[in-house]
């Protein structure tokens, strides 16, 4: 099994489990992590999940710049994986 495949998702889930206990800065860090292990696997799409995770997670928490953020990013890296 190579860690690069799967890492990401791994690291999501983290991040949502943290998310949903109230750990919020736990849950940036992993939700961080997700981000950069679908990048550096090139994965796209994970990316942007992840990306748009995130920004739930950050509207939950009345973080909206940060929210705008992530929404953003996500629908970036959906238009480079082909969505429209």
């Amino acid at each position: 099994v190579s860690k690069w495949n799967y890492r990401n998702k791994v690291f999501l889930l983290q991040a949502e489990i943290l998310s949903h206990e109230g750990k919020i800065d736990e849950a940036e860090a992993a939700y961080g992590a997700a981000i950069t292990a679908a990048r550096a696997s090139k994965f796209i799409h994970e990316q942007g999940l992840a990306c748009e995770y995130a920004a739930f997670h950050c509207k939950r928490n009345d973080k909206f710049d940060h929210a705008v953020n992530f929404f953003h990013q996500a629908k970036l890296c959906y238009n480079e994986w082909g969505c429209s």
